[in-house]
């Protein structure tokens, strides 16, 4: 785009008579309307103490039969990865059959090393007997809580536990998988490792081919027995895996100290312990502590090189006690995944249920993804890899351009100002909160990371959980785990994420589906809209070269004459101002650009889609783009203060790279009549061309050009200030705020490091004036950084 030239005449400006009415701060007719006109937006807040729903798949309230049938699905577990334990698949038994799409079947963790990739698929049915589930739920159990406490002390205590029958409300079974051919089969083997006994070992291994016997704490086992196998030591109450025998060390091997000292094991002991080692020709045993269960669903933060040596460790077999065995390393490394597996597994089954609400209620299906909706349901606070802030600034851009047309085709002699507050009544926060808990939503949104310690173990209930059933909107029952507290705009932020989804899936038809569903009906079609004001463009605006400027012919002229016209100018000849048409076009281009850079962007991470919308939707923006474009100089206005302020602006702009149309860069605040006409022109077109968005983005976008992009971004001062303060533990202070003849003055205070940064600016705006003294606060503190 050519250069402006600063030195165009602006004659055209020419203030006209007094104002009939004062302006506001922005230079609008500041309108008081009647209070019977004024419907109150409905302010009573729901209960804060929301549900959190668990997925009724995984649950079973009823008592164990004496053969019960489970659906079979294989959890196949794939390593992208180096390292020197493998994993194997996993078998999860349920009482109820998945209903979810093929997609969504497929899990990726993250690891230290890499990714793991879960890919499940229905196998079939399978019928246990009652000892059989009992077996199962014991050896699942064991396993969790060896994993989830590193200890075995009190697992004989637990799994005497009586909740193992029949009474357990989460009831899935996750058991090691083996290959017969081309079979995948229970691993029953390892299963029965919880049934060990020494009594059972002498029995079983009388005639094993290993035939060496090794002495450890309670008598001779087989060494078949110990190399796969889970041990305690007594003296200092660890568990460890067992994966074999270090022939090559005993208790007269010689160990390294962390001092660099040499001593044999059998002084180690002696000296540490104070155990004396009986069996000095004894091979000792291969261990490792118990593996850490971690949360793999999280957005990773950094790349472990290598494992710690301390996880390994050379073990006495006199000194160790037999727990579960046979079992392997393999199996419990793998058994580590499941807690991270069946948390998204539940995420994904919920977000299935809500799914399923919406369409029952639709006349049409809608095959939107199950991971989409996930998405939609997931907040930030989760710190996964995905969350809801792309959807929700797509969801919200389509909701304030939905609602926007709906009121003007309906309320067609309203003003602006009726207008926008009949908008907050369906776009406000407590708005859509009320209508989110009206259709429970807030059971299914997911607001924290997730803590493998507060996993809930299958099988067992141990009294620290308790779920009860409640009926879905669809009829559907559902199960709640617990209470929370939710804020509304939680709630708010879900709705518009769920809008987004859904329109991003299916399109516009799907999300007015969906915004019927929720409770705001929307017609595009069925409203007939009539114009009422009839005037001779051509004798106030110069048709021709706005038509030429926005390569658009407009049917109805007179359009332009009222989006080019301010409150100030009162004409008989013209009977209203642009405010109605920037009204509309304000919420045209907002949802034009925001699906621009919605589809032009896919990779981007949410919070930077929600930056790039945030520098290409503001009035600073479109203020230059105007200026640019010469729109200010056609302006139909009759203000002193306007026009001079029009002027200044026009004159500063000397001061600014016009290379881009962002605002951010700016230090003043522009009139807002600028970033006004902007929009007025944009509802015009849409307006003239029958509520076509395609035109008018063909129309507008050239005026906008070059847009702002990932690379040419810059973040916002205050946004930029307040992440700095997050990531470096920084204390934010509440700024002191201050309004004096019309100029605001705001204090922005950190303290870093023991030291207090703050700056004290002052703007015609409180925004201006945040944004400037954050700007400077953020210059100290990067240069104190740098010193």
């Amino acid at each position: 785009m050519e250069p402006i030239d600063m030195e165009e005449d602006i004659s055209q400006l020419h203030p006209a008579d007094p104002l009939p009415f004062a302006l506001t701060d922005s230079l609008v007719p500041d309108i008081v309307f009647e209070e019977h006109d004024v419907e109150e937006i409905e302010k009573e807040p729901y209960n804060d103490d929301q549900p959190i729903f668990f997925p009724p798949e995984l649950v079973n309230k009823g008592s164990l039969d004496s053969m019960t049938k489970y659906y079979c699905y294989l959890m196949e577990l794939k390593q992208n990865f180096d390292y020197e334990v493998p994993v194997q698949n996993i078998m999860l038994l349920v009482r109820n059959q998945f209903d979810m799409d093929e997609k969504s079947m497929n899990i990726e963790l993250e690891v230290d090393r890499g990714t793991l990739t879960v890919n499940m698929k229905y196998i079939g049915l399978k019928c246990l007997n009652s000892d059989q589930v009992i077996l199962c739920r014991r050896f699942q159990l064991a396993v969790f809580q060896v994993l989830m406490y590193r200890k075995a002390e009190k697992l004989a205590e637990v799994l005497c536990d009586h909740t193992l029958g029949n009474n357990s409300e989460i009831d899935y079974l996750l058991l090691p998988s083996n290959y017969v051919g081309q079979s995948p089969l229970i691993d029953w083997l390892s299963v029965t490792s919880v049934t060990f006994s020494y009594e059972k070992a002498c029995k079983n291994h009388v005639n094993c081919n290993a035939d060496i016997l090794i002495q450890i704490k309670s008598g001779l086992v087989c060494t078949c027995m110990i190399q796969n196998s889970l041990v305690t030591t007594p003296h200092n109450g660890h568990a460890y895996i067992i994966s074999g025998l270090l022939t090559n060390i005993n208790a007269n091997s010689l160990l390294r100290l962390s001092d660099g000292c040499l001593m044999t094991y059998k002084e180690y002991y002696e000296k540490r312990h104070g155990i004396n080692l009986c069996y000095s020709q004894v091979s000792f045993l291969a261990g490792r502590h118990i593996f850490r269960v971690q949360n793999h669903i999280q957005r990773r933060r950094k790349q472990k090189e290598k494992e710690s040596s301390n996880a390994f460790v050379e073990l006495p077999p006199e000194l160790c006690c037999v727990v579960m065995s046979p079992i392997s390393i393999i199996t419990f490394y793998s058994f580590t995944f499941l807690p991270s597996i069946m948390h998204r597994l539940e995420s994904l089954l919920l977000a299935t249920s809500l799914k399923k609400m919406h369409l029952n209620h639709c006349v049409q299906n809608v095959a939107i993804p199950t991971m989409k909706v996930l998405e939609a349901i997931t907040t930030k606070k989760c710190l996964e890899n995905f969350h809801l802030e792309s959807l929700e600034t797509l969801g919200d851009s389509f909701l304030k351009y939905a609602v926007c047309q709906q009121l003007f085709k309906k309320y067609q002699n309203h003003q602006e100002g009726l207008l926008s507050i009949r908008k907050e009544k369906f776009i406000s926060n407590t708005a859509l909160s009320m209508l989110g808990c009206d259709k429970k939503l807030p059971g299914f949104i997911r607001d924290e990371p997730f803590d493998p310690k507060d996993w809930m173990i299958p099988g067992y209930n141990c009294g620290s959980y308790s779920l009860n059933e409640e009926t879905l909107c669809n009829a559907k029952k559902i199960y709640v785990r617990g209470r929370r507290k939710l804020k509304f705009k939680k709630v708010a932020d879900v709705v518009e994420a769920l809008i987004g989804a859904y329109l991003s899936t299916g399109g516009e038809a799907a999300g007015l589906l969906f915004l019927d569903w929720i409770g705001i009906s929307i017609n595009f079609t069925n409203i007939p809209y009539e114009r009422h004001f009839k005037v001779r463009a051509e004798k106030f605006v110069n048709v021709q070269h706005f038509e030429s400027l926005l390569h658009y012919s407009f049917q109805d002229p007179s359009l332009l004459v009222e989006a080019l016209t301010h409150g100030s100018y009162m004409l008989a000849e013209i009977p209203g101002c642009y405010q109605r048409l920037e009204f509309l076009g304000d919420s045209v281009l907002d949802y034009l650009i925001t699906l621009h850079l919605y589809n032009k962007y896919p990779g981007l991470t949410p919070g930077l889609l929600t930056d790039l919308r945030s520098a290409s939707v503001n009035n600073n923006c479109y203020a230059l783009s105007a200026v640019k474009a010469g729109f200010h100089k056609h302006i139909l206005q009759s203000s002193q203060k306007l026009y001079k302020d029009i002027k200044e602006t026009v004159e500063s702009f000397q001061e600014l790279s016009l290379e881009y149309t962002f605002g951010w860069e700016s230090e003043k605040s522009f009139p807002k009549v600028l970033g006004d006409v902007m929009e007025s022109l944009a509802g015009a077109i849409f307006v003239d061309s029958g509520y076509n968005k395609e035109i008018v983005f063909q129309s507008i976008r050239p005026l906008l050009e070059p847009m702002i992009t990932p690379e040419t971004l810059t973040v916002h001062p205050v946004k930029e200030l307040y992440e700095l303060c997050q990531k470096e533990h920084y204390e934010l202070r509440k700024p002191i705020v201050s309004h004096e003849d019309g100029i605001s003055s705001i204090t922005i205070e950190v303290e870093a490091n023991g030291k207090v940064f703050k700056h004290t600016s002052t703007a015609c705006d409180k925004k201006m004036a945040k944004k400037l003294a954050s700007k400077e606060v953020l210059k100290s503190l990067k240069g104190a950084s740098c010193s």
